[in-house]
């Protein structure tokens, strides 16, 4: 089967990475070629457009920003749905609104042709181990022709009957990663301030039933003070934003939302978009005037924290 990856950032570089080493042809698009170029080295095939993938290939996976993005890899000029034929699928699998998904699944029946919603829950790591987790959203034969493309880098796959309703379970963890990343840094804060080493905290967390697998690794990459993005603090913003539009269509209460969507807001505004979103605790850090590190009690006095101005 031959696949295509439309858009080449961090996650859609890596699923095109793991297709070809799972022994997929695999046919790639990006705006700019030069984020292709390690992956046509491996044996992808470049395409000059979105079209020109469709018209390629079984299976079509666009992994792009925001809606904007879908939009224009598929409805713009040389985009996927003017090539695709009949019995090829085109998976998209950004973070978009249900109403988003809804419209795409829409356009494409109307144009007799196939559509998948289909989010992720993961990272670059994830992809490369084959442990993405995958929520499929649409009718069960288009899901049967994904499937195999998706097993190549995820281990489970949640199938839903429409693409709005997959869209709607990415956004609830997304949210949720949110108000755990602000969670923890509010708790690592109020640890330190009070006298106590956030890497103890970190210690505890991990051995009790308040455990994750994220608190470890954010918590000791925040101690590290490494940012290096895996998931941007601009899109982690731009999911808790479709969250809230969503809500209101529902009538739901976010109660949560609005003060960690603040919190991101300022991240951006402080200079850490295209920081890893646990730099969101950057900004708790300034308002709270310490700043956590591995090493923050080496310069503890009298039983006080060593506090660092901001």
């Amino acid at each position: 089967m031959r696949a295509g990856v439309i858009g080449l950032g961090i996650m859609g570089g890596a699923i095109a990475e793991r297709l070809l080493a799972t022994g997929y042809e695999v046919v790639v698009y990006n705006r700019t070629r030069e984020k292709a170029e390690p992956l046509i080295a491996q044996g992808a095939r470049w395409a000059d457009s979105p079209a020109e993938v469709a018209r390629q290939c079984e299976v079509v996976i666009s992994i792009v920003t925001d809606p904007a993005a879908v939009e224009q890899v598929s409805f713009g000029d040389r985009g996927i749905l003017s090539a695709l034929s009949a019995e090829s699928v085109h998976c998209d699998m950004s973070t978009v609104s249900p109403a988003w998904s809804r419209y795409m699944a829409q356009t494409y029946r109307q144009a007799g042709k196939r559509f998948v919603q289909a989010p992720v829950l993961g990272g670059r790591k994830q992809i490369l181990e084959g442990t993405l987790l995958v929520f499929g959203g649409g009718e069960e034969d288009d899901l049967n022709r994904c499937e195999p493309v998706w097993r190549a880098f995820s281990d489970k796959v949640w199938r839903f009957p429409t693409a709005d309703r997959a869209t709607t379970t990415k956004l609830a963890c997304n949210m949720m990663i949110a108000h755990m990343m602000v969670g923890l840094g509010q708790s690592m804060l109020f640890a330190a301030k009070g006298g106590v080493s956030p890497a103890t905290l970190l210690d505890i967390l991990s051995k009790s039933n308040l455990g994750a697998p994220m608190y470890t690794t954010k918590g000791n990459a925040v101690l590290e003070r490494n940012f290096q993005a895996n998931f941007f603090v601009r899109h982690l913003l731009k999911d808790l934003s479709l969250a809230e539009d969503a809500a209101r269509e529902t009538s739901t209460m976010l109660p949560l939302n609005a003060l960690t969507r603040e919190l991101f807001v300022a991240a951006m505004q402080q200079g850490f978009a295209d920081e890893d979103y646990s730099a969101v605790v950057k900004v708790m850090e300034r308002l709270a005037g310490i700043e956590l590190r591995k090493d923050l009690y080496g310069g503890q006095r009298d039983g006080r924290p060593y506090r660092t101005h901001l």
